[in-house]
């Protein structure tokens, strides 16, 4: 029996992404059903995995693809048809046939398309079960509120375009793409008094603001940002709880030397908990919920100086990051690690995606709660399962979870908004 190498990515392709015909499901069945005694078909298989772009993998179990194929009802209501020879009976690949089988549809198609297949059948059909369709639990959106200095709380998402408050000589606006951004009155004092506002994300909210310096911050969710209204002294510095993205705008202030006036460049800082992150026109991501216990910051573009902090003061030990470098803070050891990394991961959220790399359930089922708002529990130890892939923000709750269930290791049981997580 001869096999066409291109012919057969041809189908798995096909049959991934939900988009092949009847001819060639057939043809298709008949490779798996007798996959077990032909050695050709081991060699284009292994060519194909030695093909794969292995720096992405994505980690669902081999068996349950192979299983997903095998119980189609298609395949259990066929007899086996061999192509060009005698039909001979259903028999179980290879755990090598069924890995490389595996890696190819998975590294082939991004979780995105995989999650729009029908889910692999199971023997227990209340795998993921919604207790409560009242209680449907859907994706985030632009959610905030925004607590100007005198106290007053705007919910963002429920006020309409325009100017929003006056606060010591600047406007507050909302355009109408929803972003919220700040403008000097006409007249104002460069003496005036600096005042503060907060922006607060919920769980199930995230927000962009430009803030008074031209500096564009997008807050994620469950997150809060307080920055002065104006930037009037010789350095910009601002607050985060949470996780933002920040795009810095270049500016300088001027500073008098016996008399004569020069411009300076005026530093940026961004202070978490533990950190301080100095720069002055860059892109960079900062990661620090206080649930995670890492504080994560990505650099992008430009240089950045990630320092630790003591007692409020950022004098502690730093490290230099340059593009594609991450910063690592551990609550365990409280130093600095700086490893290299592919930043797409780190901004995927800002963008629209989850973009995990082989994590923890665990920590993959934070940032999942935090976007649906749900809460985690889990039965059994997860210590050692990991997930990884990249899938919209914005897909129904129950293919998402469809979709890591995928790896075969862990299950998932859904009562109202609580979402238990079982091995």
């Amino acid at each position: 029996m001869s096999f066409d190498k291109e012919r057969l990515r041809y189908l798995l392709e096909s049959y991934i992404v939900n988009n092949i015909r009847e001819d060639e499901w057939t043809e298709l069945k008949a490779y798996v059903q007798h996959a077990a005694d032909n050695e050709n078909l081991y060699a284009i298989i292994d060519e194909l995995w030695a093909e794969v772009d292995m720096q992405a993998p994505m980690s669902i179990a081999s068996e349950a693809i192979y299983q997903r194929i095998l119980k189609d009802p298609d395949v259990l209501a066929d007899p086996p048809r061999s192509i060009g020879g005698q039909a001979k009976a259903i028999q179980r690949l290879p755990w090598r046939l069924a890995g490389a089988v595996a890696a190819i549809l998975c590294v082939a198609f991004s979780l995105f398309y995989i999650v729009r297949l029908s889910p692999i059948p199971d023997s227990n059909p209340d795998l993921v079960r919604i207790a409560d369709p009242a209680q449907a639990i859907l994706p985030g959106g632009n959610v905030a509120t925004l607590t100007l200095a005198d106290g007053r709380i705007i919910k963002l998402n429920e006020i309409d375009t325009g100017n929003l408050a006056n606060e010591v000589g600047v406007r507050i606006i909302k355009s109408e793409e929803g972003l919220i951004f700040y403008q000097a009155a006409r007249g104002a004092s460069a003496n005036r008094e600096i005042t503060y506002n907060t922006i607060n994300t919920p769980k199930g909210g995230e927000y962009r603001v430009v803030l008074p310096d031209g500096t564009k911050v997008w807050l994620n969710a469950a997150s809060s940002l307080r920055y002065p209204t104006s930037f009037t002294d010789d350095k910009r510095e601002v607050e985060l709880m949470g996780e933002a993205y920040f795009e810095v705008a270049k500016t300088k202030s001027r500073r008098t030397a016996g008399g004569s006036k020069s411009k300076v460049s005026m530093p940026f800082i961004v202070k978490t908990k533990a950190q301080a992150v100095e720069v002055l026109g860059t892109h960079f991501n900062i990661n620090a919920y206080d649930d995670d216990g890492t504080v994560k910051t990505t650099l992008l573009e430009g240089r950045v100086k990630v320092s630790l902090t003591s007692d409020g003061q950022n004098d502690g030990p730093y490290r230099i990051l340059k593009p594609n470098e991450q910063a690592v803070l551990t609550s365990t050891d409280g130093g600095i690690q700086v490893n290299s990394v592919d930043p797409a991961n780190a901004i995927a959220w800002k963008n629209g995606y989850f973009a995990f790399d082989n994590e923890n359930i665990t920590e993959v089922m934070s940032t999942i709660a935090r976007w649906y708002d749900i809460d985690v529990d889990y039965q059994g130890d997860v210590s050692g399962k990991v997930f990884g892939g990249t899938i919209s923000r914005f897909e129904s709750f129950e293919k998402l979870l469809e979709t890591i269930g995928l790896t075969g290791t862990i299950q998932f049981k859904i009562t109202g908004r609580r979402v238990t997580v079982m091995t």
